[in-house]
């Protein structure tokens, strides 16, 4: 065979037709289904799971159940939380008696203050009347000085009285503390018992179970996994794995078609979502996650499916549609119609110019015609006329040639050549054995053997 023409004498032409049809241009990608909002149902107690809850059907709970909002998935042994909550009501009672003594205090600190200032303000007239007098035959110095004794013990009493309210307000506030520390402690341990009931926060299914009855689980810094559930699976994404080469033709609602291993023979179609722009890199090959938004009204399409997708990128009704092999056949000189023998082929066309290609007038030539070509499926191009060109469907254009050597034919074209081999040019010819006498086993000393270096001749 020889594309370019070379020198045959006869050559057959191998064409291939236009054709007028619907031009696709996509990009394609692997990818598995995902369901499209998938919510983690986690515990957040440590216990052991005691029983699961029922479906929307009254069936025990497990894969792929249909659970409603708040409906029970499972529950937890709750002996120990139970426990732990008649402990913060207890400290809650006693936080309360504790206010009450506090308060009992503080009144009857708040009674002594007032004795002692009455105290205290009786003593300090009786001081000022001891004063007035003086010490003398009225009042002796043992006297008086009782009065000032007893105006500085009533001043002391009252300074103790008022400390004495003041410790006793404090012990009013650190019982109210105790109490408020004793509620929030009650508060949490009921709402560890709410927790021992795991319910569903939406509607959906069941698409994980990681728990069986009797098994403990064990709440830390993040809530245990218990249950997947996803929302609603007549709505799901492919997540598709796409070429840094190819990126750059997917964009945000682009028609996707698809298919799934499980249904080979059904087409699906769905809108790309976004671009995820976390790329990954393996084996020095660069990907980008894109997601694809599809319907799944039958619930056909299960979770985790492997998805061969296609990214339209163009789609042309009724174009032009030439094979691509035609882009790359050459003519020789001699293959040119004589009304176009004048003609030399093109050089390299400038970007978005025009082309030539060639279509077979007869056995032996062929004929240019120019197009401008567009995008490409891998196998075929859309093509446009540039003005004043014409290209019906069903024109054969020309992709290659074919040489046709005779039967029996050899190198030099006689019977025999190549080694006796039939003309079959591209058959290796095997070497030629030496002669006896001229060497090898039969040579005799002294003898010089001339060998001749031959190989597979093509």
């Amino acid at each position: 065979m020889n594309r370019d023409g070379g020198d045959a004498d006869a050559p057959n032409f191998r064409t291939a037709p236009v054709v007028k049809g619907d031009f696709v241009s996509k990009v394609q990608a692997t990818g598995t289904l995902e369901p499209s909002e998938l919510v983690d149902v986690g515990a957040q107690v440590t216990g052991e799971i005691k029983e699961f809850g029922t479906d929307t059907e009254g069936r025990r709970i497990d894969y792929g159940s249909e659970v409603k909002a708040g409906q029970l998935l499972a529950r937890i042994d709750d002996t120990i939380v139970e426990l732990n909550i008649q402990r913060a009501e207890a400290s809650v009672e006693q936080a309360k008696a504790q206010i009450l003594n506090s308060n009992a205090s503080v009144e009857q600190a708040k009674a002594s203050i007032s004795q002692a200032k009455a105290n205290k303000n009786k003593a300090d007239r009786d001081l000022e009347r001891a004063k007035k007098l003086g010490v003398g035959d009225a009042l002796s110095q043992m006297s008086y000085d009782q009065y000032v004794t007893a105006a500085e013990t009533t001043a002391a009493n009252l300074e103790s009285a008022t400390a004495q309210l003041e410790t006793a307000k404090a012990q009013q506030a650190s019982a109210q503390a105790q109490l408020l520390s004793a509620q929030a402690q009650l508060k949490s341990e009921l709402r560890n018992r709410d927790y021992t009931h795991i319910s569903s926060p939406v509607d959906g299914t069941i698409v994980v179970r990681q728990v069986n009855v009797g098994q403990t689980v064990v709440s830390n810094m993040s809530a245990s996994t218990l249950f997947l559930v996803a929302r609603d699976l007549s709505k799901m994404q492919i997540w598709a794995s796409v070429n840094e080469a190819d990126i750059a033709k997917v964009h945000p609602g682009q028609l996707v078609r698809f298919t799934v291993d499980a249904r080979p023979h059904e087409d699906y179609t769905g809108t790309v979502n976004k671009i995820r722009p976390n790329a990954t890199m393996s084996s020095n090959v660069v990907t980008y996650i894109v997601e694809i938004d599809i319907d799944n009204p039958e619930r056909k399409l299960l979770p985790y499916m492997s998805a061969n997708a296609d990214f339209i990128v163009q789609e042309v009704k009724d174009a032009l549609l030439v094979p691509d092999a035609a882009f790359d056949f050459h003519p020789a000189p001699k293959m040119l119609d004589p009304q176009f023998a004048g003609k030399k082929p093109d050089a390299a066309p400038a970007e978005d110019g025009p082309v030539t290609l060639w279509r077979k007038t007869d056995e032996h030539h062929v004929a240019p015609v120019r197009v401008i070509r567009g995008d490409s499926d891998g196998t075929r191009s859309i093509v446009t006329l540039p003005e004043g060109e014409t290209l019906e469907p069903g024109t054969e254009l020309v992709t290659g040639i074919e040489i046709i050597i005779p039967e029996g034919a050899g190198m030099a074209g006689g019977p025999g050549a190549n080694g006796g081999q039939g003309g079959n040019l591209f058959r290796p010819k095997m070497p030629e054995r030496p002669k006896r006498g001229a060497g090898g086993v039969e040579a005799k000393p002294g003898q010089e053997v001339k060998r001749q270096n031959r190989g597979p001749h093509f």
